[in-house]
């Protein structure tokens, strides 16, 4: 199971970095709404990747 949630958080890791360079292709265009968005998606997805593998404590 664990070996699962690492390659899904690859693959989300991946995603993210996908959608960093497409905004900052967009900030290039000067398309600032897209960038905004695509830079906002990018930062949803890499913290969903890191919430995936971050240790749960002691409740």
């Amino acid at each position: 199971m664990k070996h699962a949630l690492t390659i899904v958080s690859v693959a989300l890791l991946a995603g993210a970095g996908l959608a960093f360079s497409a905004g900052v292709y967009a900030l290039g265009s000067k398309k600032d709404l897209v960038a905004l968005y695509w830079l906002v998606i990018g930062a949803l997805i890499l913290k969903a990747a890191v919430d995936m593998l971050r240790p749960r404590g002691a409740r």
